[in-house]
């Protein structure tokens, strides 16, 4: 029977009368039933099984410990502490819900998925004429990652330009068969408003240029020129400019980005 409160641990004076009325509810209590009755010292429930035990503790182990911490022994405590953990029944612990299967609602929508895709990939107008120049250029684009673009005329890529922003725009001096002073593609790009301009590399290609040489590119308002002879290496030539100006005015674009210019 009882005798010390699990949760005060006080010595209950419990009267005969009052173990007898306990023995007598235990010995009432359907099978898997508890018998609650409270603590006089600290008022908190005591819930006895059919067997006198409490509830969800042995006996046995709770007496074992009372016992060791009364005697100030901590080993015998200890092993009292583990025996009653090892008795008392262990909660049931689920596995962890299993993550969310993936939405596939965008799967009705394959359309405008795959455009908002392909707006993402940069692209690049090309106007050179030449063939074996064209080809050259466009390998070092597709190498990069851009979408090749091309136009048959001057009215053609102004209209792509005014209706679709490029990241890069390639054109040969000679591309409407007059000298470059007279294009009006070049002429366009020149005028076109620095908010578009400064987001476009503009590469300059023709007989008169000399690779990579900034100050003739800075004089044309362009951002890399390249001479015809050298259009097999355009591939490199292309890669060594746009690092040169990424170094050069990155930090600078940045700048203008967190400052909400575009």
């Amino acid at each position: 029977m009882l005798d010390q409160c699990p949760h005060c641990r006080q010595t209950l004076m419990l009267s005969e009368a009052q173990l007898e009325k306990i023995k007598a509810a235990l010995a009432s209590l359907s099978a898997g039933k508890t018998l609650k009755i409270g603590c006089p010292k600290c008022k908190q429930p005591i819930e006895l099984n059919g067997d006198g035990s409490v509830a969800g503790q042995a006996a046995g182990a709770l007496k074992d410990v009372l016992y060791a911490e009364h005697t100030g022994n901590e080993d015998q405590a200890a092993v009292g502490i583990v025996a009653a953990a090892q008795k008392r029944p262990q909660p049931v612990r689920l596995p962890p819900a299993a993550p969310k299967p993936p939405d596939l609602g965008w799967l009705s929508s394959g359309v405008y998925s795959e455009k908002e895709a392909i707006e993402n990939v940069p692209h690049a107008l090309i106007m050179i004429g030449d063939e074996a120049i064209t080809t050259q250029v466009t390998m070092a684009f597709g190498e990069m990652g851009y979408q090749p673009t091309y136009a048959r005329s001057a009215e053609e890529a102004i209209s792509k330009m005014q209706f679709m922003n490029f990241e890069a725009v390639a054109l040969h001096s000679r591309f409407e068969g007059q000298d470059l002073e007279g294009s009006t593609v070049h002429q366009y790009l020149r005028e076109m408003a620095m908010a578009r301009r400064r987001y476009i590399f503009y590469i300059l290609v023709g007989p008169e240029f000399r690779t990579l040489y900034d100050l003739e590119a800075l004089a044309n308002s362009a951002n890399l020129v390249v001479n015809d002879s050298d259009a097999g290496h355009f591939s490199i030539i292309l890669k060594r400019g746009m690092n040169d100006y990424n170094d050069l005015f990155g930090p600078y674009l940045e700048a203008l980005g967190n400052y909400g210019v575009k």
